[in-house]
């Protein structure tokens, strides 16, 4: 809306309220009164539709572990593959249909924990056993992958978007793993590709899962850089990463990678006090320098994230 646009609409409000002697208090607790029953209508509905699916998965787990023993293979795998498929097929019709459209989430997130135990049931059932199963993970990470991948791209809805790339890091992970890359460089990888990929998701509108990717790419990263690198020349190194961190939180607005980072600064200077200052009297003084160190460090993120604040919301108002 331009600022003629809304300079017009504030003029028509102002001449409604004094035509009809309405006081500014009594606008503003209309407008509060309003937002507060949407939000609450909304968290409402929401919470009744995750309730709903967590006893529909609730039931469906109940009901095979009851029978599981009693029916064959090909039941096997219909109980669990078939029905995350015919529980995918629900969550696209629902997605469709505005009646149902809040019900698509809860379904699609049955179906993302039914697919893949579907899958390694089928596997097992009928697949010899001593085969690889690495490469196994690797074809069902990968074929879960692409079907959330071209749904989402066909739907645009956010939810797909997170189990793809759930689906995403699985085919990722056991790929390295069957190349025998090792465990911390694999972890660095998924790290810095994670939070590659959430910075993009970021500036779309599907940034709503990014401070989870945040959150989870950046522990990674670090504490696979950290396992690489502990008790050699080079973990000073780490926190050449953290800084980094810090300065993508800051350059992408993020609050939770900023989190993420401080909690990996306190850790090393923990390690770092305790690994060359515990004797009898360094080590109480060193105590002291940590935590004034630490102090100081709240405060500068309690002021970075305000700085990320106000970016936000310059972002918003523009």
């Amino acid at each position: 809306m331009s600022d003629n646009a809304r300079d017009a609409a504030l003029d028509k409000i102002v001449e409604l309220a004094q035509q009809h002697k309405i006081s500014s208090e009594e606008i503003c607790a209309r407008l509060i009164h309003s937002k507060s029953t949407e939000k609450s209508k909304g968290i409402v509905g929401k919470l009744l539709n995750y309730l709903g699916g967590i006893f529909i998965f609730s039931g469906i787990a109940i009901l095979v572990n009851l029978i599981w023993e009693d029916v064959g293979s090909a039941q096997r795998v219909i109980l669990t593959f078939g029905t995350g498929v015919v529980v995918f097929i629900l969550g696209i019709t629902s997605a469709k249909d505005a009646r149902f459209e809040k019900a698509a989430t809860p379904l699609f997130l049955i179906s993302a924990l039914l697919l893949p135990t579907g899958l390694f049931v089928f596997l097992d059932e009928y697949i010899p056993h001593g085969q690889d199963p690495v490469m196994a993970a690797i074809l069902i990470f990968g074929t879960l992958t692409a079907q959330f991948a071209l749904v989402f791209y066909a739907l645009h809805r956010t939810s797909l978007l997170f189990f793809a790339l759930i689906f995403w890091n699985g085919f990722i992970t056991t790929l390295l793993e069957k190349l025998t890359i090792d465990g911390e460089i694999i972890g660095i990888v998924l790290g810095i590709s994670a939070l590659s990929l959430t910075i993009g998701i970021s500036k779309t509108r599907h940034q709503a899962i990014a401070p989870f990717w945040y959150f989870i790419s950046g522990l990674v990263l670090l504490g696979s850089y950290w396992s690489m690198f502990e008790g050699s020349a080079l973990d000073i190194s780490y926190l050449g990463v953290n800084a980094f961190l810090i300065y993508l939180s800051i350059t992408f607005a993020s609050r939770t990678l900023l989190f993420v980072s401080v909690l990996g600064l306190f850790f090393y200077m923990g390690y770092f006090a305790n690994e060359y200052f515990a004797d009898v009297i360094g080590w109480p003084l060193s105590l002291i320098v940590l935590g004034v160190a630490m102090m100081g460090l709240s405060a500068y993120a309690v002021k970075v994230g305000r700085n990320i604040a106000q970016t936000k919301t310059q972002k918003v108002d523009t």
